[in-house]
């Protein structure tokens, strides 16, 4: 799951204040870390390792923190501070993370970190662009590299088991042309979804590998891992039971996205700042106990992944589902809508480098011509393109043998290659930049 949401001067706080020494070690919100920096463009900025809250104030504020000129003009009486990217991982996962045995929570943990990192990647060289205006005309730009703050938090506001991480990206980022400014934050919001798809990938991907934990397409089409009591999930779910609840209050159970955003912060209790993380343990392994669970018989997920080999990797049936469900809402098929595709129907999860690689070469396979377009439109309508997989099967299976076609780095282009392309393209994909050509679009 992915909340994207506007950070603005006022909401700074809510960052800095969880900044307290030893939260790590209980001492405050239960398990929440001091945060780390991120991204190309923090690099740029001297920014590394664990965030400081004048650095982050300074960065969101639109000014270089060692001193510099500022990165972006005021605009505005309540200018656009930053971005903040909730990833949460899958409810199951959050329980094995808290509540499984040291050594699957650290993989729960160590997956979800790594599959934060493949989606950053993927904002990096497709999600985070500029914009530039001059005589009239409009063009846009890559960047060089988010500048981006994560925040590791393990709990829900109800004090639940709930691993997520708040990445919280500065309206600020320097364009190809070496200029800093703000961010086209139209470009963040038009690639939420590839964005969430790829981290789930890769957190199936990475979970799967290092303990063997298989994956189901949970009623509401999500996925989650298999084996953990949904009795559980649903025990420990007090958050979402809550916005349940206020819907229903609100307009009688009808469960719109609106409708629930408006109950969502409606419904937003504080969390206590007192309890501990090992004080909340007790009290989860109590309350499972009253319903007759052993937490320790959460290792039960360990090993129910089967081996797995490149032509099971993916799955074509639910490629062409996914293409089903986009025909039936849009005219033209995006390159970002062929990644949220191909990451979704991988049952076993892929790493970001091999995301993009199938769904380059997927294009590639159905066109016939080897070639990816690099055009906003990657093969006409997505019924179209659907009745290209319908008519040869074996695309997917082309496409899986074929993604070495794309280097598998998920880093993609460097700062230097970047600046020395120094050209404008449409919508901020950088022509010749291998994996991550037209992915801005």
């Amino acid at each position: 799951m992915l909340r994207l949401h506007v950070v603005r001067a006022e909401g700074v706080g809510y960052y800095l204040t969880d900044l307290v020494p030893g939260r790590a070690e209980g001492s405050g919100v239960a398990g929440e870390s001091p945060g780390e920096w991120s991204g190309r463009g923090s690099a740029a900025l001297g920014l590394r390792g664990a965030v400081r809250a004048p650095d982050l104030a300074g960065v969101l504020d639109g000014r270089d923190p060692t001193g510099g000129p500022a990165l972006r003009q005021a605009r505005g009486a309540r200018p656009v501070s930053g971005f903040d990217l909730v990833f949460a991982a899958p409810k199951a996962v959050s329980l094995l993370h808290l509540l499984a045995p040291r050594e699957l929570a650290a993989a729960a943990g160590s997956a979800h970190g790594a599959a934060v990192a493949d989606a950053v990647g993927y904002l990096e060289s497709a999600g985070l662009g500029v914009r530039r205006t001059r005589d009239g005309d409009v063009a846009r730009l890559a960047t060089t590299g988010g500048v981006a703050a994560g925040f590791v938090h393990r709990t829900s506001r109800t004090l639940d088991p709930h691993l997520h991480t708040h990445l919280v990206v500065a309206n600020v980022a320097q364009g190809v042309d070496g200029r800093w400014s703000a961010l086209d934050s139209r470009r963040l919001f038009l690639h939420r979804r590839a964005t969430q798809a790829v981290y789930g990938a890769s957190l199936r991907h990475a979970l799967g590998r290092s303990a063997g934990v298989a994956f189901e397409r949970t009623p509401s089409g999500t996925w989650d891992a298999v084996g953990v009591d949904p009795v559980l999930c649903r025990l420990f779910s007090q958050r979402a039971a809550s916005i349940d609840e206020a819907t229903f209050r609100t307009a009688g159970g009808v469960g719109s996205p609106g409708v629930r955003r408006v109950a969502y912060f409606a419904d937003r209790p504080a969390k206590d700042r007192q309890v501990t993380v090992d004080e909340l343990r007790t009290g989860w392994a109590r309350r499972a106990a009253s319903m007759g669970i052993d937490t320790a018989e959460l290792v039960r997920v360990v090993g129910r992944a089967p081996p797995r080999g490149p032509a099971d990797r993916i799955s074509g049936q639910d490629v062409v589902d996914g293409l089903d469900r986009l025909a039936a809402t849009r005219t033209t098929l995006t390159t970002r809508d062929l990644v949220t595709v191909v990451a979704d129907a991988a049952p076993h999860g892929l790493v970001g480098g091999e995301v993009m690689g199938v769904a380059g070469s997927l294009e590639a396979a159905a066109r016939g011509d080897g070639r990816s377009r690099g055009r906003h439109e990657v093969g006409g309508t997505p019924a179209a393109f659907d009745r290209a997989l319908r008519d040869d099967p074996t695309l997917v299976e082309r496409a899986l043998a074929g993604r070495s076609m794309h280097p598998a780095s998920r880093e993609g282009p460097s700062v230097d290659t970047l600046r020395r392309s120094g050209r404008e393209v449409r919508d901020g994909s950088v022509a010749g930049s291998g994996l991550w050509t037209g992915l801005g679009r």
